[in-house]
């Protein structure tokens, strides 16, 4: 065994000396050498394939690539194996049966291991999650330089692009590699842009990415197995932030139009859509709200798996004027607005801003509507879990409900943050 280590080792050496030599024969030659020694590594027959179609050698380099589209799929990493099922359909459109070999089973073992519970739903309008460590835990901001490390496929099996590819029907995953788009994006180039009309959903394949909003310079890195672009799963909606590269990267790019239409073929992949916008914007809000981030992962996730994700449609009121609320909640993504019990509008709501928590509390009816005006996707935690969170982490409500106060001395009401037009 250490002998057949130190060969190998001796063979990567070698071989970095013949691509910096550019001496592309001898490093083909090595990496079949390779390849052969550690059969099971998908990453060799990849790069294999890259350097013979670098070579000009396009169907040599499609067997390669099919090889490593078998070994990705083995070990759960399907989000990779599409990615290069989409490279030989780009090379040879007539190779449609790479999409067979692009098998989710492994990835969808892993993902029943490590997420018990994925979502439980009674309808597309209030999801139940089972939030994980993963897609909870503080990320650090990218040092300089960053190497990109392929994560574990346990790790992946717990991030929401899994869902896209292991928990959906074979037709509909077909689909959407043939239809997707691979871009190769350079370090420090933008594939999202904040206020620009959401018209697709990007997965990294490969290497990382930072998602930054505005002013705001605090930011969130992505690597593989993330998804960006997630405002696209919601109608009539724009990017919320910029998602540049950080270093080289290779991302698949989906189109919201193919989307679109796999929902109306295939009704229930609309809530696979809605769990993958949902874990985002949670993952979003909790590793980076100043409401959650005061507090270690374990209180976060624990925190996190009081709530439940609900949609609301353009009209509906959240909480009503006159009553008492029937949870907090914590608005994601869309539009609200603030109205007097008359129905006069006071303002718009701020995003990731708790709101009717006072309301459960004091016991005292809301003196303000607040009404969805868009799409929304809020976090609701029922009364009944907020107050025994009370009894159990006072110090955890008392960081939710710090309200801010105005310029007069007055705290918004039902500690919601409004912003008036």
């Amino acid at each position: 065994m250490f002998r057949s280590r130190s060969r190998t080792t001796n063979l990567r050496a070698e071989l970095a000396k013949a691509l910096n030599a550019q001496r592309v024969n001898r490093a083909l030659d090595l990496y079949e050498l390779i390849e052969k020694r550690e059969p099971d590594e998908p990453r060799w027959a990849h790069r294999t394939g890259d350097l013979l179609q670098r070579m000009g050698r396009k169907a040599d380099a499609v067997l390669a690539y099919e090889r490593c589209v078998e070994l990705y799929a083995a070990k759960g990493f399907v989000a990779r194996a599409a990615a290069m099922a989409r490279v030989i359909l780009a090379i040879d459109p007539s190779k449609r049966e790479v999409l067979e070999r692009v098998d989710p089973k492994a990835a969808q073992r892993l993902h029943g291991q490590n997420r018990s519970v994925v979502a439980t739903a009674d309808d597309t309008e209030n999801v139940k999650l089972d939030f994980t460590d993963v897609e909870l835990v503080r990320r650090p901001p990218p040092p300089e330089p960053l190497v990109s490390q392929r994560p574990s496929a346990g790790t992946l099996a717990q991030l929401p692009s899994m869902l896209l590819f292991a928990e959906v029907p074979t037709d509909i995953l077909g689909t959407l590699v043939r239809e997707s788009t691979l871009i190769d994006v350079q370090d420090g180039q933008r594939f999202v842009t904040a206020g620009t009309a959401a018209d697709a959903l990007y997965v990294l394949v490969e290497g990382n990415a930072v998602g930054q909003r505005g002013a705001d310079m605090q930011s969130l890195l992505l690597g593989e197995g993330d998804v960006a672009g997630v405002s696209c799963l919601l109608s009539n909606v724009n990017y919320r932030e910029h998602v540049i590269a950080c270093g080289r990267a290779r991302v698949l790019r989906i189109s919201k139009l193919v989307l679109d239409r796999l929902v109306e073929q295939h009704p229930p992949f609309e809530a696979v859509l809605l769990e993958i916008l949902s874990r985002r914007l949670v993952a979003k809000l909790f590793r980076t709200s100043r409401i959650f981030t005061a507090f270690d992962e374990t209180t976060r996730t624990q925190i996190a798996r009081l709530f439940e994700v609900r949609r609301a449609l353009a009209g509906t009121n959240l909480l009503e004027a006159g009553k008492v609320a029937d949870g907090m909640y914590l608005p994601l993504h869309g539009r609200i607005i603030a109205r007097k019990k008359d129905g006069t509008p006071i303002g718009r709501m701020e995003l990731g801003r708790a709101l009717g928590q006072e309301s459960i509390l004091t016991r005292r009816p809301s003196p303000v509507t607040f009404e969805a005006v868009s799409d929304v996707l809020v976090l609701r935690m029922p009364a009944d879990a907020f107050s025994d969170l009370l009894i159990e982490r006072p110090d955890v409500v008392q960081q939710i409900g710090m309200r801010k106060r105005s310029k007069s001395g007055q705290s918004y009401p039902c500690g919601a943050r409004l912003r008036f037009s």
